[in-house]
């Protein structure tokens, strides 16, 4: 019976070990504010010093800033206007909460401070979560389910 178990904890171990490491049970952080910007921006340097005072004052605030020519950058800041039902017609353009806001101005920046305040206090998701819904990964639980199957059969 002792001999039994230990097997199955073997087992376990060695399914939990393969789940991981295929990516089932990683969780990986997404940005609160996700910020596409300029390089030489004016408007995008007062954003990052409004955004630097922001994450002073919310320690867990965490923001991705994206270079407009990064690769990848347009067809993301695109995705995520299209979301939010914006026009990115200036830089920078900033997601947070259920907000895209274009450009920076008193207007723009109060709303951002209202926003990231609601976000942090009420768990708002990550702007990125809204173009990253990944489907729920059967193949990966078949395979790690087929791999624990002969496992058994050869250790059992």
């Amino acid at each position: 019976m002792l001999r039994m178990n230990g097997r199955l904890l073997g087992l376990l171990s060695l399914f939990i070990v393969f789940m991981s490491t295929c990516g089932v049970l990683a969780v990986e952080a997404l940005p609160d504010v996700v910020v596409f910007y300029r390089e030489g921006c004016d408007d995008c340097r007062h954003l990052d010093e409004l955004l630097e005072d922001l994450q002073e004052l919310y320690p867990g605030l965490t923001v991705a800033h994206i270079e407009e020519q990064s690769p990848g950058a347009a067809d993301l800041m695109w995705s995520l206007s299209a979301k939010y039902g914006v026009f990115p017609s200036k830089f920078p353009v900033t997601f947070v909460g259920d907000q895209g806001i274009v450009g920076i101005g008193r207007d723009k920046e109060l709303l951002l401070r209202s926003t990231v305040r609601d976000c942090v206090f009420n768990e708002c998701g990550s702007p990125l979560a809204q173009i990253n819904e990944k489907a729920f990964p059967w193949t990966t639980i078949v395979i790690a389910l087929a791999a624990v199957f002969v496992l058994a059969i050869l250790f059992l």
